[in-house]
């Protein structure tokens, strides 16, 4: 019985992360964060898309 409840457990948590990556990414931006590249300035994030080391990354790459 102590399966099925951790079975249940763990199919309840992935279906909440389900739903909230699903609801996340159908959610419109707000207004004028359309386009935050133009205002990051940069900081030691380099895995974020808005670092401007990831432009300059593009642009080697085309």
């Amino acid at each position: 019985m102590n399966i099925l409840y951790g079975m249940l457990f763990i199919i309840a948590l992935g279906s909440v992360y389900v739903l909230g990556y699903y609801f996340n990414h159908k959610t419109p931006k707000p207004k004028g964060c359309e386009n935050m590249t133009a205002a990051c300035e940069g900081c030691h994030v380099t895995s974020c898309d808005n670092n401007p080391q990831n432009e300059y990354k593009e642009k080697e790459n085309v």
